[in-house]
């Protein structure tokens, strides 16, 4: 006569009483809401880490492309107080491999007034045209809101066309064809004595919007000939601002740079310059996936709590499965199903709304703003005229398998303590 076969690990026959245990029953309908609050809490952490770190990771990467796109990726910053300007230099700059382009720049901080309407610092950037055009964050299409770059630098000594960014021509009140005054501190020299500024009118050619609220309220553009003019500093630059191919992997051009170069430069790229800024990120980035990791730890103690009384509830039926023939491993499996499934099914949910508010996060913030006078992400704390969001695979794979590692590791005791029950003391007084 043919013995009956052992059900096998993690089978039907387990998964069916892992199942049931979940579900309400009168008496233990408290066991069950426990189970419930479990999921939902798990879900609601879940999906507020995944929508934190996709917030965070999104303004990482718009700063980053901002930062590396307005801005060079090495600098070339002289030592000496005055640097004049040398083509053949900058060609052999450009000749080294892996190098797209290197800019001459002057750089001016100055003082906008536009008449009686308003006035605003400013911080003048002093570059040919060919080159500015290759700035796709001021020159594209996408940025430019007034005007355009054709008449940018023609006439004698660049011409007094301009382009100011968006936020300087709301706080001044400028419009294309507007004539706007820059003033910088310093003058010429006069028979009786040094004027304290210059100042000089010029025509808005440009309006262009970066993106960036730092950058759109302080950036003036300015043809490279006019600048060595309104600054007196003839034939003169300030730095020059390389770009490369791979801003990521730079070291591996700084020595040819470096070699490139005399010792009348400073050479710091652009992890140095925004050193501080970014190192700031990544603290934070880090203490806050702590700190969330902490409230998934919280939620997910919960299965512990419903499982222990589970367990309890259940003596009698674990004592009857355990004479039917269910052996220590059996019951053992059933109860971390059951922890699992709670962790998995609410790490799931609180993926597929952690995605989906991620997703949507522009809208609701501006919705939110918009209607109840509530900006979540204001420009001029976090430099972005937008909420943005990047969706990792790779940190919600992180989140799934931490979720479901605390799920296993809190049921696991309760589980134990069920699979060393003795059934004849769970028995004896039924």
């Amino acid at each position: 006569m043919d013995q009956p076969s052992k059900p096998s690990p993690f089978g039907l026959f387990e998964r069916t009483l892992a199942l049931r245990y979940l579900r309400a029953t009168r008496k233990g309908a408290g066991i069950s809401l426990i189970s419930i609050i479990a999921f939902a809490g798990i879900t609601l952490s879940v999906a507020t880490l995944i929508v934190v770190m996709s917030v965070m990771q999104g303004f990482r990467f718009t700063l980053l492309d901002q930062l590396l796109g307005v801005n060079g990726h090495v600098f070339l910053q002289p030592q000496a107080a005055e640097v004049y300007q040398d083509d053949g230099f900058v060609e052999t700059l450009e000749d080294i491999p892996g190098v797209q382009m290197a800019v001459p720049v002057l750089k001016i901080e100055a003082f906008s007034v536009n008449g009686s309407i308003g006035q605003a610092p400013v911080y003048v950037q002093g570059m040919a045209k060919d080159d500015l055009l290759k700035i796709k964050e001021v020159s594209g299409p996408g940025a430019v809101l007034q005007g355009s770059y054709d008449a940018y630098g023609e006439g004698r000594f660049g011409g007094n066309g301009i382009a100011i960014a968006s936020g300087v021509a709301r706080k001044i009140g400028a419009q294309e064809g507007d004539i706007i005054t820059l003033i910088r501190g310093g003058g010429k020299e006069t028979p009786f004595a040094k004027l304290p500024t210059t100042q000089k009118n010029y025509r808005v050619d440009t309006i262009f919007s970066i993106g960036n609220y730092e950058y759109d309220n302080l950036y003036v553009y300015m043809p490279l000939v006019q600048a060595q003019v309104f600054a007196g500093k003839k034939g003169q630059i300030t730095e020059i601002e390389m770009r490369v191919d791979n801003a990521m992997e730079i070291d591996g051009i700084l020595p040819a740079i470096e070699s490139a170069v005399d010792n009348n430069f400073i050479v710091f790229d652009w992890r140095d310059r925004f050193r501080t800024f970014f190192n700031a990120l990544e603290v934070e980035r880090a203490l806050v996936r702590i700190i969330l990791a902490m409230i998934i730890a919280v939620a997910t103690l919960l299965i512990f709590n419903g499982l222990w009384m589970q367990v309890k509830d259940k003596n009698s039926d674990i004592a009857v499965l355990r004479t039917m023939g269910a052996t220590n491993g059996a019951i053992l499996r059933i109860f971390l199903m059951i922890g699992g499934l709670i962790g998995v099914l609410g790490a799931l949910s609180g993926v597929a709304l952690g995605s989906l508010i991620a997703s949507n996060i522009g809208g609701i913030e501006k919705f939110l703003c918009g209607n109840f006078n509530t900006c979540m992400f204001p420009p001029d704390v976090y430099y972005l005229d937008e909420v943005p969001s990047i969706f990792e695979p790779s940190e919600v794979l992180g989140v799934l398998a931490f979720t479901l590692a605390l799920s296993l590791i809190f049921s696991a005791y309760p589980a134990w303590r069920a699979s060393r029950l003795d059934p004849v003391e769970a028995l004896r007084y039924e």
